[in-house]
């Protein structure tokens, strides 16, 4: 699970334009240019969490699966 399923993700919740904007600003706020490990995602789930609204339940689901793929977070 990498950039492109956390996107994919967010784009059908969100629409594309919202969703790669987003992704692009918390990859940013990380300092990151992409999702390389589980950890990551762990963390880039975490921040949409933070965020509220619709970005919390898709950021539960990236979190949810981070962890299943071995994030300790």
């Amino acid at each position: 699970m990498g950039n492109e399923i956390v996107l994919k993700k967010m784009i059908n919740a969100m629409g594309a334009d919202k969703g790669r904007n987003l992704m692009s600003e918390i990859l940013a706020k990380m300092g990151l240019n992409e999702l390389r490990t589980a950890n990551e995602r762990f963390l880039f789930g975490s921040e949409l969490i933070r965020r509220g609204g619709v970005g919390k339940l898709i950021g539960q689901a990236i979190a949810m699966q981070a962890r299943l793929h071995g994030a300790t977070g």
